[in-house]
């Protein structure tokens, strides 16, 4: 058991190591243009600009509201989506309305 529990903890140990080398990119701007879409920039130099119709179909928020028609996914009103307004949730999240 005591042997298990070492090995465990070096396990956690290497991927505390991993997690520290490797380079996460940055974010070094996030600009709303409401209400069509988001720009997101980061410190490597690469940037996003992400449409209020993509969000809304790729956001986890939106499972509740799929349909499955055959092993296509269908949600309802994403065409004329807009995004007014940006807000920080947590260290990471941010929530659009």
């Amino acid at each position: 058991m005591a042997t298990r529990f070492r090995l465990v903890m070096a396990m956690q140990r290497t991927i505390q190591r991993i997690h520290t080398l490797v380079d996460t990119p940055r974010l070094k701007s996030f600009s709303l243009n409401a209400p069509k879409s988001v720009d997101v920039e980061y410190a490597n130099g690469i940037k996003f600009s992400l449409s209020a119709e993509f969000l809304r179909v790729y956001s986890p928020a939106a499972d509740g509201k799929i349909r499955s028609i055959g092993s296509e996914k269908v949600i309802s009103g994403r065409r004329h989506v807009g995004i007014m307004s940006a807000e920080p949730v947590g260290n990471y999240g941010d929530s659009f309305r």
